[in-house]
């Protein structure tokens, strides 16, 4: 009988597997994009259990278990650390086919040495073989990486990040993974968004000056660039849920600024020059430093509202969007093209009809 997802899994012919295993399987990981904590990497943190390495933050687990229809105290709620994992125990045999049952089940097998699946029935016994493993030196934040084979990874950062903690890792020279930052500015140009104003504030502590114009604000993001340059960073990082943009110069984009701060209601053209001249401006400094650009588009955020305000960004809330995204896209890179000055761009969408744009 065949091994349940066994070392072939996924690998449909002999051609497959040869190149898995002959090839792949021995290269290193550079991971461009992801959201690990540089602040536990330079800790080296090790997790109290497997609660809190595997459901901590991990909000594509909490949305399956809400559609499990487990109580919201067994997610992100006060209930106990095993509680939560039992509910994720209940929850994953329902996952078959979702790659979070993949995740889980290899995880298991090539970190833990677990062949069972994750089930009520075997939830205690894995409980138990996993937290006596996280004891291990080998189950720390830096030991896992290491055991990956990770070379890069590149974190997603703030502007007003200080990056106090990839300096710290950059002088750890046993360690062999450059953790890296890159630039994530979406605050900057969502003026649209009540989290622009607040931000600002977060960024005129981070500079120095006021940041009273556009022309101020272009300024400060310029040197945040130059700083995380200094620091390694090579690549930048956007989520343009919808694309909005509009051909734009400062002098369009500054009556928007001034409309907002008189607290001006903003129409989807004010929107839209606002963020045309921020992302031509910043496409253009990555293209001067030779930095890849990454855009994330077609995410309908925070959709429930209860939730969002009791939980806040990013807690499972997500879904797909359906706007239309070639026009403003096109005329984004395609003014950056004509300028000579479009960096490297990596392009991802989340709605399958965008993958024919």
């Amino acid at each position: 009988m065949k091994a349940f997802m066994d070392d072939n899994f996924l690998l449909g012919n002999d051609i497959a597997v040869r190149l898995y295993h002959d090839h792949a399987k021995k290269m290193p990981i550079y991971d461009y994009h992801c959201h690990l904590s540089a602040k536990e990497i330079a800790e080296d943190k090790k997790y109290r259990n497997i609660t809190e390495l595997w459901l901590g933050g991990d909000h594509y687990k909490w949305r399956a278990l809400r559609s499990n229809g487990v109580d919201e105290a067994l997610i992100t709620g006060d209930a106990g650390d095993k509680e939560k994992f039992l509910a994720w125990a209940e929850t994953i045999p329902y996952t078959l086919g979702n790659p979070l049952y993949h995740w889980t089940h290899l995880e298991l097998q090539r970190y833990f040495g677990i062949r069972k699946t994750l089930s009520p029935a075997t939830a205690d016994e894995i409980w138990n073989t996993c937290n006596e493993k996280l004891k291990e030196e080998a189950f720390s934040a830096k030991s896992l990486i290491r055991r990956s084979d990770v070379k890069v990874i590149c974190t997603t950062d703030d502007p007003v990040d200080d990056l106090r903690h990839h300096a710290v890792i950059a002088q750890d020279r046993d360690f062999g993974t450059k953790v890296l930052p890159t630039f994530r500015p979406d605050k900057s140009f969502n003026i649209d968004q009540p989290t622009f104003e607040p931000w600002l504030e977060s960024l005129e502590a981070c500079v120095g000056f006021p940041i009273d114009s556009v022309s101020a604000l272009l300024k400060a993001l310029e040197l945040r660039i130059d700083h995380f340059h200094a620091h390694g960073c090579r690549i930048s990082d956007h989520a343009l849920d919808v694309v909005q943009y509009l051909t734009a110069d400062e002098a369009a984009a500054q009556t928007v600024f001034e409309k907002k701060r008189e607290g001006g209601p903003l129409s989807p053209q004010d929107v839209a020059t606002f963020k045309g001249c921020l992302l031509h401006f910043l496409g253009t400094a990555y293209a001067k430093r030779g930095w890849a650009m990454q855009i994330h588009i077609g995410a309908l955020r925070n959709n429930n509202r209860r939730m969002h305000e009791k939980l806040g960004p990013d807690t499972g809330f997500d879904s797909i969007h359906d706007e239309n995204v070639a026009a403003p896209l096109s005329r984004f890179l395609g003014d950056l093209d004509a300028q000579d000055a479009l960096p490297k761009t990596i392009l991802y969408v989340l709605n399958p009809k965008d993958n024919y744009v």
